[in-house]
Parts: structure tokens; sequence; C-alpha cells
């Protein structure tokens, strides 16, 4: 049997130097599953490609390696994608669309969001922000059941009653509790059998919700979210009528598609939209760490208009750069491409590491100590403090103009860079770089 090395022997062959003995142990490969393993390994890869450097290596990062990622790539759920979203997730890509001149409308404009998941919060938002389009979210699956319990947590069950996905609330004490994924299956398979003898409607398209002891259970849920301007559409994207949309948006899902796949998507996604119209498909998490591309439909085919990735992507504690399914991410590469040339620039690089560093530290994130390396607080920080803490420094850095500098940095190693209308980095990609 091949001996699987140890992740601090590949991050010192990939990145260089020496492991600290603080982070040491906190991956255990050889014990993660077969598809974590090769998503580590692709981490390291784009990290070199990135210039990252290990002493950026931080307790949160090794953490989402360890135990985060197991439990949320599709082999932790039959194969099926996890429909992990937020409101206000796509808050800014909204923000570009509004920036957007789409001529003179003839007719009300069409907006898909591809892959909405569920709940389908962000495609309710781009419906609250643009009342005037008629929005469709689009999705292969939308759970029948979905049971909550008294904490808030909830779990999908299919029309046969087959448990899909569970989703734990932001809570670190309530994740703990939930860490056993066969105990909570069990227990939420169990809530599920004690309520769905109480519906009284089970043959009828309507929803309708019935409760016990605190715990709910609600049938066809997606209904709740159509309001007069969104509606929702299972299907998936090869069996979709068209659509003639102005924008196409798919997020969150690409990243699931091999290249083969990814040409075959974006050739149907140009036959759903108008001419001049736009498709918007990238990653991001809980709305930071963005990457996108936007293509443009012409007369003779679909066009990559620009690549785009937020300022955050550049971060220590970034995690949505190094997030691949497949080798050979085009959109990842590039961006890791991008990075390599922003902190290759010596001068700028220390400046922006020096003032991040600076940040993270007086808003209690990390301090970096003598032996080079980030040191955390003991107490681990909750999710939405820590959203709320990476906020406030991204906004910082970029009222320092570090977003402008960033632009300065590529525009003078050759790239046609700019600040887009969500705010963003945007580059005109090299040709064939995404392709």
């Amino acid at each position: 049997m091949e001996t699987i090395p140890s992740f601090e022997t590949l991050a010192e062959k990939f990145l260089g130097t020496g492991f600290p003995p603080h982070l040491s142990g906190a991956v255990s490969l050889a014990e993660l599953p077969p598809d974590t393993q090769g998503f580590v390994l692709r981490v390291l890869d784009l990290m070199k490609r990135s210039k990252y450097c290990l002493t950026e290596f931080n307790p949160v990062l090794l953490r989402w390696l360890s135990v985060t990622i197991p439990g949320i790539l599709p082999g932790a759920w039959g194969g099926r994608i996890p429909p992990i979203t937020a409101s206000a997730r796509h808050r800014k890509l909204d923000d570009y669309l509004a920036g957007q001149d789409f001529g003179p409308n003839k007719g009300q404009n069409i907006f898909v969001d591809m892959g909405c998941g569920f709940p389908p919060l962000t495609t309710a938002d781009t419906a609250g922000r643009f009342p005037g389009w008629k929005i469709y979210g689009v999705d292969r699956s939308f759970a029948d059941y979905v049971v909550y319990d008294t904490r808030g947590n909830y779990a999908c069950f299919s029309r046969e009653g087959e448990f899909l996905y569970f989703q734990p609330s932001m809570d670190l004490a309530v994740r703990a509790r939930y860490s056993d994924p066969r105990g909570t299956k069990n227990r939420f398979n169990q809530l599920f059998t004690d309520l769905l003898p109480l519906l009284r409607n089970i043959n009828i398209r309507t929803s309708e919700t019935v409760e016990k002891d605190g715990n709910k259970l609600i049938h066809h849920h997606i209904l709740d979210f159509e309001t007069r301007n969104l509606r929702f559409i299972k299907s998936d994207i090869m069996d979709l009528k068209p659509m003639a949309a102005k924008v196409f948006r798919c997020m969150n899902v690409f990243v699931y598609f091999t290249r083969d796949i990814k040409k075959k998507v974006l050739g149907q996604i140009k036959n759903h939209l108008k001419n001049k119209g736009l498709a918007i498909i990238g990653t991001n998490s809980f709305g930071i760490q963005s990457r996108y591309a936007v293509y443009k439909k012409e007369s003779n085919g679909l066009f990559l208009r620009e690549f785009a990735f937020s300022l955050d992507n550049l971060g220590h504690i970034s995690l949505m750069p190094w997030f691949t399914v497949h080798g050979n991410d085009p959109e990842a590469i590039l961006l890791a491409k991008l990075s390599h040339t922003i902190r290759s620039h010596a001068c700028f690089w220390a400046q922006f590491s020096r003032h991040l560093d600076q940040l993270m530290e007086s808003h209690g994130f990390c301090k970096r100590k003598p032996d080079g390396f980030l040191h955390f607080p003991n107490q681990e920080m909750l999710p939405n403090d820590f959203l709320e803490k990476n906020g406030l420094v991204w906004r910082e850095m970029e009222e320092k103009g570090y977003t402008k500098g960033t632009i300065d940095v590529l525009s003078k190693a050759g790239y046609e860079a700019w600040i887009n209308s969500a705010g963003d980095i945007a580059i005109q990609p090299p040709v064939g770089a995404l392709s």
C-alpha cells in the first residue's frame, strides 16, 4: 500500500520553509476521504502558482481543509452539490448589473439564476433589487420537504422521503452538536417520520407547514419564496426551455464541472440569452472572495468580456481562491497567475501585507509573532463575527487604495485592468486563458 505523506511534508515541498510547531498536526491527510486528499493537493498547487507563502498559513485555513471541506464536497452528499447559500451573497453582482447599460427596454427583462439552490436567498435578493425584471430561479432539484428543528437547523428531503442535505446554523456550539453526520441524519429522519402524518394536503402542490414540539415540517417550501416577479423552475440546464434572458447567472456551479462539460453548458447558456445579453459565471463564499467571468452574447457567439475578482482573494485567511473540484480549473488558475503577478511586486506586496497584518490585529483576528507566522486567539470566532470583522478589514483596505494599487500593478505587468461596476478588480483575459 502506498504511504500517504504528511500534510506538513507536502506543504513544505510546494511552498518551502519549515512548518511551525503551533500549526503542525492540524491536517491528518491519511485520515481524510480520497476526494478531500485530492482537494488538498489542488490547494497546494494553486498556492504555489500564486506565490503564496507558507507564513500565510493559519488555523482558519487548516480547519477549513480538515473539517469543513470533507463535509461540503459532493462525495459527502452522494454526489450531489450541497446548496450552501446566504442572503446578500450576490449583492455586488447585483451592483454590477445595476451599473450596466442594457439599451432600450423592449418588453420585460428576464434574469435567470441557474443553480439557485435552497433556500433561494440570492435569487430572492435579486428579485427585490430589480422589481421591474422577471426573475427565474432554476435548479435541478428542489427539496419537496424541509424539516427545521427547534434551533433553526434544517434538513431537506425528497418527494420519496429520502434525506438529501443538512444545514446547521451559524452557531459554533450547535455545529459541534451536529458534527456526527450519521447521528444527525438519524435524528432528522425521525423528526420527518413524526411530522409527515400531520400534513393534510400532501397531494396538492401548495405550501403547507406543520409543527410539533417546536420542530417544523414544510411541504413545497420553495413556493413560499415566489413573488410577483419571481418564479422557480425545476430543471437541468441542458433541459431548460429557451428563456430569451438578458442576464444568465450561474454561481458556485461551474466549479463542479469538468472542462468538457463547461464548454457544453456555455453553449447551452448562449441559447438562452438575447443578443447583447450577459452571462455571469463564477464562485464566492457568503458574498466574499469572489471570482467570476462575464460573457456577452453577440450575433456570432458568446464572447468573454472580463474576468473579475474581489480584493479579499489576496488575503492571508482567504479560502475561496483555492476552491476547486477538478484539476486544472481555468478560472482558479488564472486567479493564481494574477495573484503571482501581484505578490511578485515586492514594494506593493510588502506594503499590502504589512497593512493587512495591522488591520487583522486591530480587529482581533490574529497577530503575526516573531516566528513570522499568524497566531490566533485561543477562542474560536463565531462565523457571523468572522464575516463582520472580515468586512471591516477589507473595506479599510479598499479605502486605503489597495484596489487601485492592484490595478496599477497588473497594468504595469501588461494587463488591461480596471475597477468594474461591482468595485472588483477586472481584466481582459489573455486569449485562451479561460477557453
